[in-house]
């Protein structure tokens, strides 16, 4: 298994290394060794590596780090492991402005991140349809 340092996930991204350890810090992200109060390095896995760069994107894409928390402490809450898996899609307004962030699963389910409570879950295909 390839594990990273942080500076070196943070140059993969195009990311400032405070930055990226601010998001392990504040539990956006969760490489081992990570949290406060803990002596760095952290260790960073692909599954790690990969949440960053969603992270990343949707930072770029002009999500706050407010919303970005809502839809990872959403995600966990379903049992998801939030950004390591599945595509993810940018919903934006007319203006242009980011709306919501739309997670497609591997399994087939597409999950809307950013509504309110009772959030939008719906299945893509049923499993026979895609033979």
């Amino acid at each position: 298994m390839t594990t990273y340092l942080g500076r070196e996930v943070a140059e993969i991204h195009g990311i400032p290394y405070r930055t990226l350890m601010r998001w392990a810090e504040d539990g956006l992200l969760n490489p081992v060794g990570a949290r406060r109060g803990h002596r760095y390095p952290a260790t960073w896995h692909e599954t790690d590596v990969r949440e960053a760069s969603v992270l990343a994107g949707l930072r770029r894409a002009g999500f706050s780090l407010q919303r970005l928390r809502e839809a990872v402490d959403y995600l966990r809450s379903i049992g998801h492991n939030p950004m390591s898996s599945g595509a993810f899609l940018v919903v934006r307004t007319s203006e242009g402005h980011p709306a919501d962030v739309i997670k497609f699963c591997d399994t087939g389910e597409a999950i809307a991140l950013l509504r309110r409570p009772g959030q939008l879950v719906f299945p893509l295909w049923a499993p026979d349809e895609c033979a």
